[in-house]
C-alpha cells in the first residue's frame, strides 16, 4: 500500500495515491453499532455493587479505499436512575469510553464523565427519584487506512444513595468516515 502514517496517526498518501484520490468522487462510508447491549448495574442491599464495566456497543469501518480518512463517530443513550432515600442525596458518576482497535493496537481515544446529582431538603421523609437522562457525543477521529473496530464502553466510577435501578439503556454507536483530498 502507498499509505504512510505520520506521529500524529493521520494517514498521508503518496504523491501519485493523493493524485487519484482527489480525481475520484469521494466515497463515503456509513456503519452502524452492530451489539447493542444495555448496562444494568448489579445492586446489593440498595447499594450500586463497585467496578462495574459494560460493552455497550461496537461497529466496524474499512477505510482501506479512502485516502486520509476522517471517521465521525456519534454515540447516543439513555442514563436511567430510579433511587430511594431519607436523606435525599443522590449522586451518580459514569466514565464513557471510546476505544479503537486498528491492525491490532488498541487505545483509549476520548472519555467523557457523566454526573448527576440530587439534593432535597426534607427531613425524615423518603424521597424517590426517577430520571431517564439523554447522554450523547460526538468523536472525530483520524486513523490510517485500514479496518478498524470501535467500541463505547461504560464504567460505574461514584454513588451516594440507595439504589432501586441504574442502568444506561438504547446505546447506539454509528460513524460517517470520508477521505480528504489535499492539493
Amino acid at each position: 500500500m502507498d499509505y504512510k502514517c505520520n506521529g500524529d496517526n493521520y494517514a498521508v498518501c503518496s504523491k501519485e495515491k493523493e493524485k487519484d484520490c482527489c480525481n475520484k468522487p469521494r466515497q463515503v462510508l456509513l456503519e452502524c453499532g452492530c451489539n447493542h447491549q444495555d448496562a444494568i448495574f448489579e445492586i446489593y442491599n440498595e447499594y450500586v455493587k463497585e467496578h462495574q464495566t459494560f460493552d455497550l456497543d461496537r461497529l466496524t469501518i474499512d477505510t482501506n479505499d479512502l485516502c486520509r480518512p476522517l471517521v465521525k463517530i456519534d454515540f447516543s443513550s439513555l442514563v436511567v436512575v430510579d433511587a430511594e432515600d431519607k436523606n435525599g442525596e443522590f449522586e451518580v458518576e459514569l466514565l464513557f469510553e471510546l476505544i479503537r482497535n486498528c491492525n491490532g493496537q488498541k487505545e483509549t481515544l476520548q472519555s467523557w464523565i457523566y454526573k448527576n446529582s440530587f439534593e432535597l431538603d426534607q427531613c425524615n421523609k423518603d424521597f424517590e427519584i426517577e430520571t431517564s437522562v439523554p447522554f450523547t457525543v460526538t468523536f472525530c477521529d483520524r486513523p490510517c487506512p485500514g479496518c478498524c473496530d470501535y467500541k463505547m464502553i461504560v464504567k460505574g466510577k461514584d454513588f451516594k444513595g440507595r439504589f432501586d435501578a441504574l442502568r444506561v439503556v438504547k446505546p447506539n454507536l454509528s460513524a460517517i468516515a470520508q477521505g480528504q483530498c489535499v492539493n
